[in-house]
């Protein structure tokens, strides 16, 4: 059985999750919880810690052009986000600002070369952030989600007004967050990065929200059955 404890890098709201008996794995020597009760009933809000997989930001004038020649699928608009062929996802919030998120399998190794690989000496006027130390990471998925967040937020996010893709930055809960649209199996799902500092906080207001819905935390491998269709 895996100790969350036995690892030097933890999640934010490791003990958060403990307290709804979750089952972790070892996830490239970070643990993350991969089963929390039997998953979300139908119809129910779900709520993910995703914050143990590697994350990685970019930020400068040279930023859209410095990632392109990477191999990195994206465009310069701002508030988008983009599909990447190993199922992650690279989030435009700015012409010169980008967040790269990782698969849900954890694979951090592009991620890796990449922050390795960046050199001041090239001056392509963009440089590293380590976003898997400023935010955490949560996902939220169900059909309810957008109800659900018209208690946090201002944005209204119905599928006809927040397509799949797209991100706002806005204020949730009274924080500032990253949100982020990409849908898992036809089902509609919510990126959340917020502040580490202030993770815990901000769960536990998603689940107030979300408990008149059924809301509740799962581990990853309910997230990856549902990305798997």
């Amino acid at each position: 059985m895996v100790d969350p404890v036995a690892f030097l890098r933890r999640s934010p709201l490791r003990r958060r999750i403990q307290t709804v008996g979750a089952t972790w794995r070892n996830l490239d020597n970070v643990a993350i919880a991969d089963l929390v009760g039997e998953g979300p009933a139908t119809g129910s809000i779900f709520i993910a810690d995703l914050s143990p997989l590697p994350r990685l930001g970019f930020k400068g004038r040279g930023t859209i052009p410095a990632m392109q020649s990477r191999g990195i699928t994206l465009e310069a608009a701002p508030n988008r986000a983009f599909r990447q062929p190993d199922g992650g996802l690279c989030l435009v919030l700015a012409p010169g600002e980008v967040i790269l998120l990782s698969n849900l399998s954890g694979d951090g190794e592009r991620l890796t070369q990449l922050e390795a690989g960046w050199r001041i000496e090239d001056e392509e006027r963009t440089y590293p952030l380590p976003r898997r130390d400023s935010h955490a990471w949560l996902a939220v998925g169900g059909e309810a989600a957008p109800e659900m967040f018209a208690k946090l937020c201002a944005v209204d996010l119905r599928p006809d007004k927040f397509g799949d893709l797209s991100i706002a930055q806005t204020s949730i809960a009274r924080l500032s967050a990253i949100l982020v649209r990409a849908d898992m199996g036809g089902s509609p799902v919510f990126h959340l990065l917020v502040d580490s500092a202030a993770a815990l906080y901000f769960c536990d207001c998603l689940l107030d929200a979300a408990d008149e819905f059924g809301g509740r935390i799962v581990g990853l491998k309910a997230l990856q059955k549902l990305e798997g269709g």
